[in-house]
């Protein structure tokens, strides 16, 4: 009885937060009943689970946007828009643990933690920072590319709707065939297109808009055209949804783009392995997954992979989180992409403005 009562205040109080989203008045009231979401999410999650522990934070959990139009468990999900990429050979044995922050010290973008802001992006945010990975991976001398999300939420048709989400086929597609310019975090005046969107305002908590697509970089960058900046791929593909082909895929090429179901435990994720144990679906979400592991709980190995978030580095682990590994929990083990970059390309279109 009492275990109904708690999980029925937890459900009262999450869809207090989401409904009263788009309201102006953001007081003490909100405040607090935000923080005894978290801390009710926190209890009935110690109650079901050992693995992993659920924070307080002090932004709202309908503040945590995701951006996914599509799900990774849908049966109709389209999967085969992209081609399956196959591996031209396999690592000999595959370790209990990766992290690719280790394997590939000299590329500082795998360690950078991005921030979507209020703005439901992470199919660009989270796009956007693998291939910045895997530019610096295979390049000889590890070059940095920091790509943005700009021209995949303002100027790219067929990967969504800016602010409003998108899908990950679109986004692979359009850096092999119309490139992607440089950007850095908002407000930074890095790269041709610093990120648009800021954090949601506890006054004005509205999801931001995408701006509209513009040609130009911004003042004071070392190009003026979008296009003289741009850098481009040179293959786009899925990747199979399996468990030692995603770790191969990994080792090899780098960090890859992932999608899953979120649910509203997974927004007050602090530490630990997750798997979902609690509340309603809340959308789908797109993510970096940089390695794996195994952690031992409760005596018994649980194996996990260790992804890079998009809400800043307040959240989870400094920004990172680690979720259960080998059952395509949620999803997260059937829709992955990933692609390589062109070295080329750019040079020879440049002149070319569009």
């Amino acid at each position: 009885m009492f275990r109904a009562v708690l999980m029925l205040a937890v459900c009262q109080l999450v869809l207090a937060q989401y409904g009263s989203q788009y309201s102006s008045n953001y007081g003490n009231q909100r405040y607090e009943s935000h923080q005894e979401a978290y801390r009710r999410i926190g209890d009935i999650v110690q109650e079901k689970t050992t693995s992993w522990k659920a924070g307080v934070y002090p932004k709202p959990l309908s503040h945590f946007y995701t951006g996914l139009t599509v799900s990774p468990t849908s049966k109709n999900l389209m999967t085969h828009r992209t081609p399956i990429g196959i591996l031209l050979s396999m690592p000999e044995q595959l370790p209990e643990s990766f992290d690719a922050r280790t394997k590939w010290p000299e590329c500082k973008s795998i360690r950078t933690i991005r921030n979507q802001g209020c703005c439901g992006s992470c199919y660009a945010i989270s796009a956007a920072s693998t291939m910045s990975d895997r530019w610096c991976i295979h390049s000889p001398n590890h070059e940095s590319f920091s790509f943005g999300a700009y021209d995949l939420m303002s100027c790219c048709r067929s990967c969504g709707n800016g602010c409003h989400g998108g899908d990950l086929p679109p986004v692979w597609e359009y850096w092999v065939e119309k490139g992607i310019s440089s950007g850095g975090p908002y407000n930074s005046n890095k790269g041709c297109h610093s990120y648009p969107v800021d954090v949601c305002d506890p006054a004005d908590p509205e999801m931001f808009e995408a701006p509209k697509c513009s040609r130009s970089c911004q003042s004071g960058f070392n190009a003026t055209m979008a296009s003289q900046d741009r850098r481009y791929g040179s293959k786009a593909y899925a990747v199979a949804d399996d468990e030692e082909h995603i770790m191969s895929e990994i080792m090899t090429n780098g960090p890859v783009q992932a999608a899953f179901d979120v649910y509203v435990d997974f927004k007050a994720y602090k530490s630990g392995v997750y798997r979902h144990v609690w509340g309603p679906r809340d959308g789908g979400h797109a993510v970096k997954i940089i390695g794996w592991g195994v952690e031992n709980i409760n005596g018994a190995p649980v194996k996990y992979w260790l992804a890079a978030n998009s809400w800043g580095q307040e959240w989870g682990e400094n920004g990172y989180f680690r979720f259960v590994r080998g059952e395509d929990h949620c999803g997260i083990e059937s829709y992955m992409f990933a692609g390589l970059p062109d070295y080329k390309k750019h040079m020879q279109l440049d002149g070319y403005n569009y």
